[in-house]
């Protein structure tokens, strides 16, 4: 039996630092440090002092940011001792939302005492995501409209088409913040197959800061999709599966310890999950097997945030986490819990940051497993690392490797690389199998990273190397280089930058030599999808 395995989100980490941690104490404030009044300043798109028809057309059709969206951001009230390290936090809190171009906080000294002055302006949060990938015989495409902030509350709604050679498949999402009492938001997603369904609903109450006291996490997916299996880099699939996958998992965490220097952590997770395949050739009758889990989790942190200019993005201010977080877990997984022996799933997730001459790097770690008393029944372990360098806003470097080890992987799950995952110049399921490696390089240089104050333009030059197997197996691993163009839109919310490539394939034990063009955004490498608290 398995444990769902997820990877812990993907640092983007960038240079100046956290100016202080938090004064807050019992010594009495100064009144002159004492936050009289908290300014809004709210801007659309474009200033008041920029004129024309299109800044005048794109302020009309957009649903500027409410107020109260920007108020539940910042954590410093009326009558607080100002603290540099929560307005720090509050900036950091205002870009997270992804719906500005710009975040400023000062204080001002008025006759009134001290003034917090909120500046935010907005960014085109409208969006088209299109992206297209080329390998010559094979084609896959996404087309679709993101809103990113729904009639101003920085609620995201998504409508997508996706088409490859394995599928069609039409999805739906939404998510809000807070959307219950200003704390407690809603994620929901669908997925319409051609093959099948994914969907998937959370409520959650974040931890919204360091500070924060508690928070929490219920969420369901339930899918019937089509799963295929491909080895050795064949083009069709070997093997052809049913799953029915219906996961419930909820999270509970307290913090011992919360300051603006980091936090301490004590929390308690379980889920009831099922998780069964049958091929479709099969006449048998679907199997059904539920099992569960449950038990405590301790995160740590040690904070140390930076901010840069034109990483994912052109002309734009980019929060990264440079501390070091650890989350250490243990769930119970008994027989009386579906489990076929008794067993113990150990959890360690960490990440840590460093800033470089000229730059930064970080590293992610993650590893779970299943013990029972004949050893090892299933695990998962990945590691990846990432640096950037930076010597001037003209030019970057960005250096990407990671590598993962799977022991008896759920089918569908194994590492999948191809059209675009990892090397991007090969086809769709050119690399499969329960080890992986990938790593990256690419050199970009900026023509200019506001031309006209709409957007940034560079070039860029890259090699991908990666590949993935079977334990046992021969190791199978490819080589692409190639160049590009990067574009990126200083007026949108949207801070990653689009990527137009064309990259020379070099021939393998299977796939020939030959050129390929993909259109996607950000870097090839992607962000893994939770992070350790």
């Amino acid at each position: 039996m398995h444990l769902r395995h997820i990877l812990p989100a993907a640092l983007f980490l960038c240079p100046v630092s956290l100016a202080a941690q938090s004064t807050a104490d019992s010594t009495p404030a100064d009144p002159a440090l004492v936050i009289r009044r908290v300014q809004l300043v709210r801007r659309d798109i474009f200033d008041p002092s920029e004129r024309g028809w299109i800044a005048r057309l794109a302020n009309k059709l957009h649903f500027q940011t409410q107020a109260p969206v920007i108020r539940r951001e910042i954590l410093l009230r009326p009558g607080d001792r100002y603290d540099s390290a929560l307005v720090a936090e509050s900036e950091r809190n205002l870009r997270a939302l992804g719906i500005f171009r710009r975040v400023q906080i000062d204080s001002v000294r008025t006759d009134s005492g001290l003034v917090l002055r909120v500046l935010t302006k907005d960014g085109w949060s409208t969006q088209l995501d299109w992206r297209f990938r080329s390998t010559g015989g094979e084609v896959a495409f996404t087309l679709g409209v993101v809103e990113t902030n729904l009639l101003g509350t920085a609620s995201s709604a998504a409508v997508r088409y996706r088409k490859d050679p394995d599928r069609s498949s039409i999805a739906l999402a939404f998510r809000r913040r807070r959307l219950f009492a200003g704390t407690v938001g809603l994620e929901f997603g669908y997925e319409n197959r051609s093959d099948g369904r994914l969907s998937g609903i959370a409520v959650e109450r974040p931890f919204f800061s360091t500070t924060s006291a508690n928070g929490f996490r219920v969420g369901v997916e339930d899918d019937d999709a089509r799963v295929l299996r491909f080895f050795e880099g064949q083009p069709e699939a070997s093997d052809t599966l049913q799953r029915r996958f219906t996961l419930v998992r909820g999270s509970y965490a307290w913090a011992l310890r919360a300051a603006t220097s980091g936090y301490l952590r004590l929390g308690v997770a379980g889920q009831i999950r099922r998780d069964d395949t049958l091929r479709v050739a099969s006449t048998g009758s679907f199997p059904r097997t539920v099992t569960g889990s449950i038990g405590p989790y301790l995160s740590w942190n040690r904070s140390k945030f930076l901010v840069t200019h034109g990483y994912a993005g052109f002309s734009r201010e980019e929060d990264v986490d440079l501390g070091t977080t650890l989350r250490v877990g243990l769930q119970a997984a008994p027989g009386v819990f579906g489990y076929e022996r008794d067993g113990l799933a150990p959890e360690v997730i960490g990440r840590v940051g460093v800033r470089l001459p000229g730059g930064f790097g970080y590293i992610d770690a993650f590893a779970d497993g299943l013990y029972t008393a004949a050893g090892l029944d299933s695990g998962t372990v990945q590691l990846a690392g990432t640096v950037a360098l930076q010597p001037s806003w003209r030019h970057l470097a960005v250096f990407h490797l990671e590598g993962g080890w799977l022991q008896d992987p759920v089918p569908g799950e194994e590492f999948d690389l191809g059209l675009g995952s990892g090397p991007r110049a090969f086809g769709s399921h050119s690399f499969t199998g329960d080890r992986s490696i990938f790593a990256t390089a690419e050199y970009r240089y900026t023509v200019a990273d506001d031309l006209w104050g709409m957007a940034g333009i560079g070039f860029a030059g890259f090699v991908d190397h990666g590949g993935a197997w079977y334990a046992g197996s021969r190791r199978r691993t490819g080589w692409d280089a190639g160049v590009g163009l990067r574009l990126g839109a200083s007026r949108s919310s949207d801070v990653p930058a689009l990527r137009f490539d064309l990259a020379r394939r070099f021939a393998n034990d299977v796939q020939k030599a030959g050129w390929v063009i993909t259109v996607g955004k950000g870097f090839a490498f992607t962000a893994p999808t939770r992070g350790v608290d």
